[in-house]
């Protein structure tokens, strides 16, 4: 029996919360799947088996724990999943969803809250823990881009966190200009980057560039994974797609916070001494309480 392409989880992220129970010669599998997702699972079983250094077998006992019957099955869902990934609002708009509803914000709410939590439930801790880890290491330097609608959600967790610690920079401007950056790059830096579907090839390239050199790059998409994930350290998938056709910001909003509130909780020591230090430099500078938002 085929498993149906479901919009609140991709192959690749029930590859991810499946991982750490996989046997060594699985998650070798899993791993080249993942490396080049999702081209690697159209090959066939004998191709990606070669790949992965592993027997035909071991890639269908991988199939079959990710729910398949088949790698027929598989495949086709990862077909499904593609077209998924490349569609326009134009194409996922459907006039039905949400029309009758006597209260649209009431039925635009709900759906939104089923997005957040299918996001916490699907998200493995240990992907969570290490990217607040790498924020919060102070010996990182730490720079953040986002793209065409996510670049000010990279601006958000920007402020957030030049206030809480020191070396942050929000990279702007045209992809020419990133050398200046890249080239001061190594080991010690944490490259954060925003990309959601349909993803912009100026994110592939920035972090497969930054990885060479080292770099510790962080990864927010959604739930199909941009390709930035192959080379990513960690990787915070939300659930993105929105009842209206458009995909919805607010799970990644709600994981941007989290990864903030956990960094006050879990630094709060060193954090509130540099507060203190922000707090009376203001006041010497004359803002004092003038910036309410804050």
């Amino acid at each position: 029996m085929e498993k149906p392409v479901s919009n609140s989880r991709s192959i690749a992220e029930e590859l991810r919360v499946l991982f750490e129970t996989l046997t060594p010669t699985e998650r070798k599998v899993g791993r080249v799947l993942l490396a080049n997702y999702p081209v690697a699972g159209l090959e066939t079983i004998a191709q990606l088996a070669l790949r992965a250094d592993v027997s035909g077998p071991t890639v269908l006992r991988l199939i079959s724990k990710l729910g398949f019957d088949s790698y027929t099955a598989f495949q086709t869902s990862l077909r499904d999943e593609l077209e998924i990934r490349l569609q326009s609002p134009l194409v996922r708009h459907d006039p039905a969803q949400l029309q009758g509803d006597s209260d649209f914000l009431v039925s635009y709410a709900a759906r939104i809250t089923q997005l957040m939590q299918e996001t916490v439930a699907h998200l493995p801790r240990v992907e969570f823990d290490g990217v607040v880890d790498l924020l919060g290491e102070r010996k990182n330097r730490i720079w953040l881009l986002g793209g065409r609608l996510t670049d000010p959600l990279a601006a958000y967790l920007c402020h957030h966190l030049k206030v809480v610690r020191a070396d942050v920079v929000h990279l702007r401007g045209v992809p020419s200009s990133w050398a200046d950056s890249l080239v001061d790059m190594g080991k010690h830096d944490v490259l954060v980057i925003f990309d959601i579907r349909r993803y912009w090839d100026g994110a592939l390239h920035i972090a497969e560039m930054a990885a060479q050199r080292k770099v510790s790059v962080l990864l927010f998409t959604d739930q199909w994974l941009s390709p930035v994930s192959r080379v990513a350290r960690f990787t915070l998938a939300a659930h993105t797609a929105g009842p209206s056709g458009w995909d919805t910001n607010t799970p990644l909003m709600l994981l941007v916070d989290a990864v903030i509130a956990a960094l006050n909780t879990r630094q709060w020591g060193a954090i509130s001494d540099r507060l203190q230090e922000v707090e009376a430099m203001r006041a010497r500078l004359g803002e004092g309480s003038s910036r309410a938002d804050e």
